[in-house]
């Protein structure tokens, strides 16, 4: 079966520097439903995420962001 990957975005509502976004980022490769995650060039506040669905919802992807004491919403997926 071919996993449904979905791309997503989380916005990022506190004011992180550009190297604490990206810190950020790669973090969540470490999830393993995550297959790509980058920080938005055009937006610094966005993070874009491309995530196997059939692994995990997008809210747990929301959540990891969240556990690292960030505040955080889904916008876009």
């Amino acid at each position: 079966m071919i996993p449904r990957t979905y791309n997503l975005m989380i916005h990022v509502d506190d004011d992180l520097p550009g190297d604490e976004m990206a810190t950020l980022a790669d973090g969540l490769l470490g999830h393993r439903c995550v297959l790509d995650a980058c920080v938005s060039a055009s937006a610094p506040h966005l993070i874009m995420v491309r995530y196997n669905a059939d692994c995990a919802p997008a809210r747990a992807i929301l959540n990891e962001v969240r556990q690292r004491g960030v505040q955080a919403e889904l916008v876009g997926f």
